[in-house]
């Protein structure tokens, strides 16, 4: 069950990050351009905060309940390993979720299309530099994983 849910995780890492960079994009190139604010800028960050959700939730039933990682050891700051694992990735994915989510209401919120387009940019690109310097890419010494 741990591989399976570990694998499904790993796929999921691509999809958020696909549909993090296609919204990063989308708004920045609304903003710098001055274009009018459509349904299909709302659509794309709603898909990538509902698949930022959907990671969250297999990525904690990882974290709570199945990783041999998190569920065998005390945290311990100096080791790297496990200060990553026991603390560090999941406090900033909870953080990167938490900018999707306050983009999202930011956008809802905007006056204009500018106004719009410019908080979404400022934070779905927060919440992407967050995830990337938090995923445990493989050429990341001690804490790499593979690509899939």
């Amino acid at each position: 069950m741990y591989e399976i849910i570990l694998m499904t995780h790993s796929f999921l890492r691509w999809v958020v990050l696909i549909l993090a960079l296609i919204t990063v994009v989308k708004y920045l190139i609304g903003w710098l351009q001055k274009k009018s604010f459509t349904a299909s800028e709302n659509k794309i960050s709603l898909f990538y905060s509902i698949a930022m959700d959907i990671q969250l939730i297999v990525g904690l039933v990882l974290y709570l309940f199945l990783s041999p990682i998190t569920n065998t050891f005390q945290i311990d700051m100096k080791d790297t390993f496990s200060r990553f694992w026991g603390m560090e990735h999941l406090a900033m994915m909870i953080i990167a979720i938490a900018l999707v989510h306050i983009g999202r209401v930011m956008v809802k919120k905007g006056k204009t299309d500018v106004a719009k387009f410019s908080k979404g940019s400022i934070y779905f690109m927060l919440s992407l530099l967050i995830m990337l310097a938090s995923i445990p890419w493989p050429f990341r010494e001690i804490i790499g994983r593979p690509w899939f």
